[in-house]
């Protein structure tokens, strides 16, 4: 008689506080599924050794410790051990934290204080996952075709890791499954990227002779198609996938999907770049458009001109910490772009670069300037590509970039440069931050809710010289420091310093110092030498 034997669920705990360790254990107490401990670590390091020692199912880890952090560690574990969930326990809400966290597939990210219901909830999930994996491997070892369906199995990752891995193979991968060999022998392939709003699966598409259908791994939004022939002209194949492609969108399933098709390639290896292709197919489309096919073209039509005025003012927000504001211009930006005609999702997501890369600028110039984290090496640029390879309808970035941005702002309210009381002072202080901007009175006494007439009036009266002459009284300062620290072209250091037109900024700086800038840089160099040791 067998015996059926309840689930044992292994776990250890990471933080340098033994007093978080102790009181986490305790609310792990009364859950109703069967725990062991199998150890606990004040670091990342010795946090590590047991996981190599005992592979636990779930780790419990603070992220901010001694030594070694858990971000290495969760970061560690998620390329090493995959299968482990993570449940991150901090009494931080960096954005490098969290970047890093959902990085790594953490299943929950609790602060401290955490309560009891919130450890179980995350302890329930973790679970539910390891219960879902579990069931998965038990439902393959039955089928009858364990052995081609394992082959298979592997051959998915394996093309997956082909089409979504940044390098390019060195050489040709091994399939061992009867579908996907045939990929190898083929003259010729089409990949396809097809995108539906509501979750699709592959099982859903239609049938079709010599095509694949594999789901994506991080979307349940995504299915890539490929088409593949032998002995058929690379033109002939191409027709043939964009028929098939029609024919899908045919479905009343699928009325509401859209479809890019690459060009055709004749090695596999450059599945990847036809993967690429797609995605700018699919960009090139209107925001609002789905139930099309987008064929991916060598020369694809230019851009228009089509821009977001408000991102200054937006960045304003992000950088003083209002959250409720950077929301409001979130969705200003997002309503603006679905209020154009001509709006393409190449224009939103381009956009969506720079306004993040702006914010990524910000976070560098405040969490490095007092001693803080950094941002990573370009987490929040890498994490955002990631979402846009994978997001094609505006709701799902507009879901990424709000809370990208109000997570930034919030985590920028404790370096906020705007405290003061008089909104003079913190005028002067937006201008010394921001002098390469193109900062008009107009435009700045509208971040301050200013008249502009009054703004001049106040500064003037505070500062004892206008507005504009203070900017480029201030503009000429750092001009004159790159003119003699570095060996720039006088044009660059006028257009980093927010002048568009250098003749105007050879004006200013002669008016201000007397010196052309050519003259001013020889001038300080002869002096620089006449100081040296050397030189009576």
């Amino acid at each position: 008689m067998r015996v059926e034997v309840p689930l044992m669920y292994t776990f250890i705990v990471v933080d340098d506080e033994p007093l978080i360790r102790k009181g986490l254990l305790k609310k792990l107490d009364t859950s109703e599924h069967s725990l062991q401990l199998l150890g606990e670590a004040d670091n990342g390091a010795d946090a590590l050794e047991l996981i190599e020692s005992f592979r636990p199912d779930i780790v419990f880890t603070d992220m901010r410790m001694p030594e070694v952090d858990g971000k290495w560690l969760i970061r560690t574990v998620s390329e090493r051990y995959p299968h482990i969930k993570l449940i991150v326990i901090s009494g931080h809400t960096d954005f490098d934290y969290m970047q890093e966290a959902i990085s790594a597939k953490v299943v929950q990210y609790l602060l401290k204080p955490f309560s009891r219901d919130e450890v179980q909830h995350a302890l329930q999930q973790a679970i539910h996952t390891l219960e879902q994996e579990r069931s998965l491997k038990q439902e393959v070892v039955q089928l009858t075709v364990e052995t081609e369906q394992m082959r298979i199995d592997t051959d998915h990752q394996a093309f997956l890791h082909l089409v979504l891995n940044a390098h390019i193979p060195a050489k040709r991968p091994v399939f061992r499954s009867r579908e996907f060999k045939a990929i190898l022998d083929a003259d010729h392939l089409v990949f396809m990227t097809m995108y539906s709003p509501e979750p699709y699966t592959a099982g859903q598409l239609p049938s079709f002779p010599q095509s694949l259908a594999i789901p994506h791994p991080q979307s349940e939004h995504l299915v890539f198609l490929l088409m593949y022939d032998q002995g058929c002209a690379a033109e002939q194949l191409r027709e043939r996938s964009i028929e098939h492609a029609g024919h899908i969108l045919a479905e009343a399933a699928a009325a509401e999907c859209c479809i890019g098709v690459s060009l055709p390639i004749s090695d596999v290896n450059r599945i990847r770049e036809a993967h690429h292709q797609t995605i700018l197919a699919l960009d090139q489309r209107s925001i609002t458009d789905f139930g099309k096919c987008y064929i991916y073209a060598e020369e694809p039509l230019p851009l228009t001109s089509l821009h977001w005025n408000r991102s200054h003012e937006l960045l304003f927000f992000i950088e003083s910490g209002n959250v409720s504001k950077v929301k409001e211009f979130v969705a200003d930006f997002f309503a603006f772009f679905i209020r154009q005609p001509d709006a393409l999702l190449a224009h939103l997501k381009e956009q969506c670069r720079d306004i993040v890369a702006e914010t990524k600028r910000l976070l560098q110039r405040y969490l490095q300037s007092s001693g803080g984290i950094g941002t990573g090496n370009g987490n929040a640029s890498s994490s955002l590509e990631a979402v846009l390879d994978i997001s094609f309808d505006i709701e799902a970035i507009r879901q990424y970039i709000d809370k990208v941005l109000s997570g930034t702002a919030l985590l920028l309210q404790e370096y906020n440069p705007y405290r003061s009381d008089q909104v003079i002072d913190n005028v002067k202080q937006y201008m010394d931050l921001h002098y390469a901007k193109d900062l008009t009175l107009e435009w700045v006494s509208s971040l301050f809710y200013l008249n502009p007439s009054y703004l001049s009036f106040l500064f003037k009266e505070k500062h004892g010289e206008n507005f504009t002459d203070y900017i480029n009284r201030l503009r000429i300062e750092h001009a004159k420091h790159t003119l003699t620290s570095t060996d720039d072209k006088i044009y660059r250091i006028a257009k980093q310093l927010g002048y568009d037109n250098p003749k105007y900024f050879f004006r200013v700086f002669k008016k201000m110092t007397g010196l052309t800038p050519e003259e001013y840089r020889k001038q300080h160099k002869v002096n620089r030498n006449n100081k040296e040791p050397g030189h009576g």
